[in-house]
């Protein structure tokens, strides 16, 4: 179920009443949402026009809190006149990794409209497949196998008894559908068109 946007008089009320900890766990959650530094002011406001100076007051317990946790992955720094937590550098060749694993996981436009012949026609053998297309799917084929996003899922019928493909879970999973249900008709793509 997703959620419209508030306009700005539908924000909930927000509790002024935080306790301190309470304060604290909110301003936590906030830092761990954010994706850059945020400042004293901006976090303030978020607790209901808290205190500036009250703000800092908790921000700095909680870096303090937080930094002497050697069991944490993450600390929490002052930077570019805000606060942020940060990964701890001991993590930063895995976390390399992992971004490079995600960039080399983008699909090209061939890889797409591949991949969506198969989520439309399956089961469909690869020479259907390159007939819709007009081109030759080989290497497309290898690159949806070995990123798990089709499988082969029989034989077909015909001469020469080819292979017929499928999309898998993974691939359900990677564009967020629950089932092939999901998936826009084809009259629904030609509006977008």
């Amino acid at each position: 179920m997703s959620q419209e946007p508030l306009e700005k008089d539908e924000f909930p009320e927000i509790v002024e009443s935080l306790g301190r900890e309470e304060s604290r766990r909110t301003l936590y959650a906030l830092l761990f949402v954010s994706d850059r530094p945020v400042g004293v002011k901006r976090l303030a406001e978020a607790l209901g026009d808290m205190d500036e100076e009250m703000a800092g007051v908790l921000l700095n317990e909680l870096m303090q809190e937080l930094n002497s946790r050697e069991e944490l992955p993450y600390s929490l720094q002052q930077i570019a006149g805000g606060y942020q937590l940060i990964t701890k550098t001991e993590y930063a060749p895995y976390i390399r990794r992992f971004f490079q694993i995600k960039k080399s996981n983008r699909m090209s436009k061939a890889l797409l409209e591949t991949l969506a012949v198969i989520a439309y026609k399956q089961p469909v053998t690869r020479a259907e497949v390159e007939a819709i297309r007009g081109v030759s799917v080989s290497y497309a084929f290898d690159q949806l196998q070995e990123k798990r996003f089709i499988r082969i899922s029989g034989v077909a019928d015909l001469p020469g008894r080819p292979k017929l493909y499928r999309t898998t879970e993974e691939f359900l999973m990677a564009f967020g559908l629950q089932s092939l249900k999901e998936l826009p008709s084809l009259d629904e793509l030609k509006i977008m068109d």
